[in-house]
């Protein structure tokens, strides 16, 4: 049940309450749903004040119509009725508050806008962090990567075909039922059941994931990438599928690629570049490949377009007119760790590219 269904069947409830109309179950539902409150996470001052005041407000009318037309017997239990519900109304609308802060508040605090303390930008920006959303078949979704959260927790409740998505300036990382551990970074999706059923075990990812897969020789691990799937028994590789030729790089075991027709066999130490007509098997930069993974930027040999494509999505910026700097065959060597504020970032690449960066809000302009 949604949160705006919970919300409408408790408004219908509350008024059979105000109303008396209640059965007695009802009745008791009402009273115990009171008392369950007590344990409700406690707002600031101001926020109760502001919500008691809206609830106050929306039974006022009923309060005083209630005292001028019930006879001073019933008055004692009307009241007591009054209270009970004001109480069970305030409580909902906390809930709601709560719920709603939860929400932004962790979307906010990645790769937030903060002041710049060299002087040298508008603004500055903070890493990202581990965050994700969780949702199944039926619409419900759930945000992890809170502090109070065990890593690689999942609501035990989402069954089923479950979707997992990480926004820009995210990475997370969960386990399978089968043992598998999953590292997504950010702008990346992955599709799994909550249970691998049948003689396979078969995800689907959307951007770039490191894989640790529990081995089952009875039962293959299937990856759908595109129009491609790498299937393994077990083993550890990076996928990258950000753009349209899929990088798959193997540290350790053996995976097979398949693709449109055309099959390879991966070594450690290797990796297969997919695109629309073949398959490419050539050396792989196995620490570059997978420096995402330990918290690094490692720039070694990299060019200036894959250095703005991964800064973009871990700080959730853009780069403006950046086509012409781009267009430069130059190569890069060092790290930087994704802990680094945009501003460590930008100064280094400043240096190395004889360029000005410059922040304003999440745009880097080049100059």
């Amino acid at each position: 049940m949604t949160e705006d269904n919970q919300r409408e069947q408790a408004q219908k409830l509350l008024k059979k309450y105000l109303n008396g109309e209640c059965n007695p179950e009802e009745e008791r539902m009402v009273t115990e749903w009171f008392f369950s409150f007590e344990e409700e996470p406690i707002l600031p001052m101001e926020e109760k004040e502001a919500v008691l005041g809206r609830s106050k407000n929306a039974l006022l009318h009923k309060f005083e119509s209630e005292i001028n037309t019930t006879k001073p017997t019933r008055k004692l239990f009307t009241w007591k009725r009054m209270a009970i519900a004001a109480s069970i109304l305030f409580a909902l609308t906390t809930t709601v508050i709560l719920l709603k802060q939860k929400s932004t508040t962790t979307v906010k605090q990645l790769a937030a806008i903060t002041a710049d303390t060299s002087g040298m930008f508008k603004n500055d920006i903070l890493p990202g962090g581990r965050f994700a959303k969780l949702s199944n078949a039926s619409g419900q979704t759930q945000l992890l990567g809170n502090e109070s959260q065990d890593e690689n927790s999942s609501p035990a409740e989402f069954k089923g075909n479950l979707t997992l998505e990480v926004p820009m300036a995210g990475t997370y990382s969960l386990v399978l039922s089968d043992g598998t551990t999953v590292w997504l970074n950010a702008a990346s999706k992955l599709e799994y059941p909550d249970q691998f059923a049948g003689n396979e075990r078969r995800v689907k990812l959307v951007g770039e994931a490191f894989f640790k897969v529990a081995k089952d020789a009875s039962k293959p691990f299937r990856i759908e990438v595109e129009n491609s799937v790498i299937e393994v028994l077990g083993t550890s590789f990076n996928v990258n599928a950000y753009h349209k030729e899929i990088s798959t790089s193997l540290v350790e075991g053996k995976v097979k690629i398949i693709s449109q027709g055309h099959e390879a066999y991966l070594s450690p130490g290797n990796e297969a570049i997919v695109s629309a007509n073949n398959i490419r098997i050539q050396p792989a930069d196995i620490q570059k490949n997978t420096a995402w993974q330990r918290g690094e930027f490692l720039l070694d040999g990299s060019s200036l377009e894959e250095i703005i494509s991964q800064v973009s999505r871990w700080y959730n910026v853009d780069f403006v007119n950046a086509e012409e700097i781009i267009a430069l065959d130059n190569r890069f060597s060092g790290t930087l760790s994704r802990d680094a504020r945009l501003s460590e970032v930008l100064k280094i690449l400043a240096y190395t590219t004889n360029r000005k960066f410059e922040i304003d809000g999440r745009q880097i302009f080049i100059r």
